[in-house]
């Protein structure tokens, strides 16, 4: 590995001086290789299966079957494989390396997930050659299954031989423990590359252990904005345990898997061998998990996208008539641009249209809108009153800042009672752990408006976490449901 990541050490003077380390930038990930094996074993499944039925049915005397049926066929026993797949756990990286045995695993697949269409073929028995045939179809496909399996497989080996693909991983510690860990790593079958170590030297400091933890969560989370690290592992020495519960609580708020070396937590790494997380046979111990990841999140994503594009059309007429409505109301812009905290704390500039009079909106300084507050033309209240103002925002989710539903942004000079809402609210920070967005299940439970006291933020946070912990594409059509119906117009906006 290349010496290379001084830049992010936090607490120590020059921990990557203590074991180099460095990111190499992986062309392929290992989740896009997987996603890849999935569609290439989906399509062959779908095929194999659509003649197969048109076999049974045209030997069997039954004609010839539409391309509708044969395509629907074809998708339900492809999801029946996939299942199948994935409850004998063979969408595993490292065991996709194990070329034949992952191979054979998928050509088992396909002969459970299919004989009860063999079973079927039977019953036409009567005509001849049938069975033979769908013997064959039966067996061709499983035969198709480990060709698309040993292709994914050789290509993984290739790639990763190469260092072409890999995922990259942040070790808290810069101690023996850390490099142990990093040792492991560089010779673990599955492509992990350490990114950085991040240090836990708190000296010269007023308050040792909170500035520790401060620094070490902010260098973990500049790590996984500039290299995409997915897995921080917490590998720190015997006289760092005492602060390790608040440390392990700060990153659970960051959208990784978060992993604990054994000796760190003072476990004899013999009570966990059934620990489904091992490092070159080191068992570790999974303390967080993003909620949304791999396929769920591609689908919240393209779900969110499309909904958008879908309400930006139908809504144009809206915009167009808002727009000329500010224009002739008050001299300015027609929107309103404020910088707003998104996923793993990103900045970025969130879209409303414009509902102050520009000298009273153009200040560095957070002035939250109070009822009848002065500063607000009229139209701007009415835009304001039945939350029209924050459509311009759909252009935000087709850039990929937010999703329609998800917690609501904030501006990071935010306050509740005379508090940061990062401090008054103790998991505020795991509302990062997603992208912002347009409406959300606080706000239709009605927490919404200013924040006067504590409690009305820390509602914020626990509804917001309550719908990333139990995200579905259900709930997030109640919400929007809900939102149509009476999320418009409430009480708090103003």
């Amino acid at each position: 590995m290349a010496a290379d990541g001084g830049d992010v050490a936090a607490g120590a003077a020059d921990p990557a001086a203590a074991f180099p380390c460095g990111p190499i930038e992986a062309r392929v990930s290992r989740w896009r290789l997987i996603a890849a094996l999935q569609v290439a074993e989906a399509l062959a499944a779908a095929i194999s299966s659509s003649k197969w039925l048109s076999d049974i049915i045209v030997d069997g005397g039954g004609g010839r079957t539409s391309l509708f049926e044969m395509l629907r066929f074809g998708v339900a026993v492809a999801l029946v494989v996939h299942f199948v797949l994935r409850s004998l756990g063979a969408y595993d990286f490292a065991g996709l390396l194990h070329i034949w045995r992952s191979s054979l695993k998928g050509a088992a697949a396909w002969l459970l997930a299919t004989a009860p269409l063999l079973s079927w073929s039977m019953m036409f028995d009567s005509h001849a050659g049938l069975w033979q045939s769908s013997s064959v179809d039966w067996l061709t496909g499983a035969a198709c299954i480990m060709l698309v399996r040993l292709g994914a497989g050789y290509a993984g080996g290739a790639l990763l031989g190469a260092r072409r693909i890999s995922h990259n991983v942040a070790i808290v510690g810069a101690g023996s423990d850390a490099r142990s860990c990093a040792q492991l790593l560089d010779r673990d079958p599955g492509g992990a590359n350490v990114a950085g170590f991040i240090g836990m030297d708190g000296a010269g400091r007023t308050d040792p252990d909170v500035a520790r933890n401060a620094e070490v969560i902010a260098a973990v989370q500049k790590l996984i904005q500039s290299h995409r690290v997915r897995d921080v592992i917490v590998a720190t020495s015997a006289a760092d345990r005492g602060q390790l519960p608040d440390l392990v609580r700060g990153l659970l708020c960051l959208p990784v898997r978060v992993l604990l070396w054994p000796a760190s937590i003072g476990v004899d790494p013999e009570w966990m061998a059934s620990s489904a997380f091992k490092v070159g046979g080191m068992p570790l111990l999974l303390a967080s998990a993003p909620p949304l990841d791999g396929w769920h999140w591609v689908l919240k994503d393209v779900q969110d996208r499309i909904l958008a594009f879908l309400l930006v059309i139908v809504c144009s007429p809206v915009l167009a008539a808002i727009a000329l409505g500010i224009r002739l109301s008050s001299p300015g812009p027609v929107l309103f641009h404020q910088e707003r905290e998104g996923y793993n704390g990103n900045k970025f500039v969130m879209l409303k249209f414009r509902t102050m009079h520009v000298t009273a909106s153009a200040t560095d300084q957070l002035v939250l809108t109070t009822k009848d507050d002065a500063r607000v033309f009229p139209f701007g209240a009415l835009l304001r009153k039945t939350s029209l103002d924050e459509l311009p925002q759909l252009f935000n989710v087709l850039r990929g800042d937010m999703w329609l539903v998800g917690p609501r942004p904030h501006s990071p000079l935010a306050t509740a009672a005379g508090q940061r809402y990062s401090a008054a609210a103790k998991r505020y920070m795991a509302r990062f752990k997603v992208k912002p967005g347009m409406t959300g299940w606080a706000q239709v439970n009605g927490w919404r408006g200013a924040t006067d006291t504590v409690e009305q933020i820390e509602q914020r946070v626990v509804h917001d976490l309550y719908y990333i912990e139990h995200w579905s594409v259900w709930l997030d059509c109640q919400i929007l449901l809900q939102t149509a119906i009476k999320g418009f117009v409430h009480q708090n906006a103003y």
